[in-house]
């Protein structure tokens, strides 16, 4: 059998530190009493291609530690760690960023996984039905419960063809319905001749996964054979520290703990005398003051109007013929910008806003595509816009002058068939109100709430009709259908020459006689403007 993980007197050690000003000493001024706490010490095994590998133990006997040294998320303090083959780790939240959607980090995810976007595409559909959260694909990961985070990871990393699968506890928060799945999954895995490690509290998991077993007993592998007689023993451990007092249960820890503290001289020998390493002068803390005074210097020249190599050189370097000193007298660059009435529409997704000319500062403004804005001055390189936020500066492939796209004969009747059955019944009925005063739509209107934009606009939400109109100078100029069916610029009759779209291709404008309309068919929405 192929050889697939090897661990050789592998072992991991993390220094202790009470505040964070002791850990930046601890660079400069290593402290030699310090002797730090083995999460995983002296650990060596060989697992091979195609077998299922189990770690139990009890909280804190370092599975999770294992798992992070098999994934490469970090390295060992000492010992060799051989591996043939890309491992993927799931766990609950692994790699997920909570503050994107799980569209978003699946992308990510396949990407850091070295995927491209076209097998990303492929995939994609394949993981948001094995996921089987439904919408909240679209949502942020920070408002997943504990069980749906598992289901987007394990979904992620199943599909992207890992050669080495590393489960931590990621099957332990799902129902049973997405256990079923999962175990089918790693069944499939075992068949097509994957490695796989599972760590588990789960001893019937274990049991029926499983080909051979670690058990981790506070950072020591104590015992590494079949499923059944490492369960086994295990079991009799499990029970025996079950009937100890509390007192007794607390004692054992503590003495546990207290071993794991320190290092022991057979590490040492292994680590210097076997490899055939001698301590060097270039030590950490060398090499960390050397990164400093390198950091010092390059902040000082910044403030120095002679070159970096000057100050490196310590002395004054003279300017040879072939530096010319800048002249003096050159021209300023032209940046004014020429006086413009227009209305224009936002074809950048996302669009980059800046309150300066110069375009340095960033606006703490969001502008979406199919956003109407008006444009008041430009040059080849400059736009100046104007919004009910302020005004800005932005590119000019931002954005489209509308006055350059021919009004077609397009009305709202056409897009009655694609909005949802909560808006269809009352479609007319809803945009009659389009360009009323604030005052007659909350009049008319029982069910409205009032929430502010990004941009500062007041928008009216008409809940049980999944439609918001936008109050823009007391007048509601603007409507958004919300959950509409996907809807594509041939459906309509259109082709790509009489719409804007963005760069992914799904988002559209299309410019009728009276009205601009703006399909999102990412948020499924559709937004009806009165054309200005």
């Amino acid at each position: 059998m192929k050889l697939k993980v090897s661990f050789r007197n592998v072992s991991k050690q993390y220094f202790l530190y009470k505040k964070q000003s002791d850990k930046i000493k601890g660079l400069f001024f290593p402290n030699k009493n310090n002797k730090g706490f083995f999460a995983v010490r002296n650990v060596s095994f060989d697992v091979y291609e195609g077998e299922t590998i189990g770690f139990v133990g009890i909280n804190g006997s370092g599975k999770s530690t294992m798992s992070n040294l098999l994934a490469k998320i970090i390295p060992p303090t000492s010992g060799e760690i051989d591996m043939d083959g890309q491992p993927s780790l799931i766990a609950i939240s692994a790699g997920l960023n909570n503050q994107l959607s799980g569209k978003d980090n699946i992308r990510l995810k396949c990407l850091m996984m070295g995927l491209t976007n076209k097998e990303i595409d492929d995939l994609y559909e394949k993981i948001v039905e094995f996921a089987d959260i439904g919408d909240f694909i679209d949502q942020p990961v920070k408002s997943y419960s504990s069980g749906m985070k598992s289901r987007l990871g394990f979904a992620i990393s199943a599909h992207i063809d890992p050669d080495i699968l590393i489960i931590d506890e990621a099957l332990s928060v799902g129902d049973q319905t997405f256990y079923q799945k999962c175990v089918d999954r790693i069944t499939e895995f075992k068949e097509q001749g994957k490695t796989i490690f599972f760590v588990s509290h789960s001893i019937g998991q274990i049991q029926k996964i499983c080909d051979r077993v670690a058990w981790m007993h506070y950072g020591e592998l104590r015992m590494f054979d079949a499923t059944d007689k490492v369960v086994e023993e295990y079991k009799g451990f499990v029970n025996w520290f079950n009937k100890l007092s509390k007192k007794e249960k607390q004692e054992y820890h503590m003495e546990q703990k207290e071993a794991r503290k320190g290092v022991h001289k057979a590490e040492k020998v292994t680590r210097y005398k076997d490899r055939g390493e001698k301590r060097s002068f270039f030590g950490p803390a060398f090499q960390v003051t050397f990164v400093t005074i390198l950091t010092i210097l390059l902040a000082l020249s910044m403030f120095s109007d002679r070159p970096l190599r000057t100050l490196a050189t310590f002395g004054a370097i003279t300017l040879n013929k072939t530096e010319v000193p800048q002249s003096t007298s050159s021209q300023p660059k032209d940046t004014s910008l020429k006086k413009v009435d227009q209305q224009g529409i936002v074809v950048e997704d996302p669009l980059t806003v800046y309150k300066d000319q110069a375009m340095k500062e960033k606006a703490d403004v969001s502008l979406s595509f199919g956003q109407e804005v008006q444009v008041v001055g430009e040059n080849k390189k400059i736009v100046q816009i104007k919004t009910t936020a302020g005004t800005y500066f932005v590119e000019p492939k931002a954005f489209k002058t509308t006055d350059k796209l021919k009004p077609l004969s397009i009305g709202p009747g056409q897009f009655n068939s694609y909005v949802s059955p909560a808006s269809a019944g009352s479609y007319e009925y809803l945009l009659s109100f389009l360009g009323k005063e604030e005052s007659v739509l909350k009049q008319r209107m029982q069910t409205l709430s009032s929430v502010k934009s990004e941009q500062g606009d007041t928008i009216e939400r008409l809940t049980t009709e999944k439609t918001d109109y936008v109050i823009e100078n007391g007048q509601a100029n603007t409507m958004v259908f919300h959950e509409i069916m996907p809807i594509s610029p041939s459906t309509l009759g259109l082709t790509e020459q009489n719409v804007w779209m963005n760069e992914k291709q799904t988002k559209f404008a299309v410019k009728g006689e009276n009205h601009l309309f703006v399909i999102d068919n990412e948020q499924h929405t559709l937004t009806v403007s009165a054309s200005k």
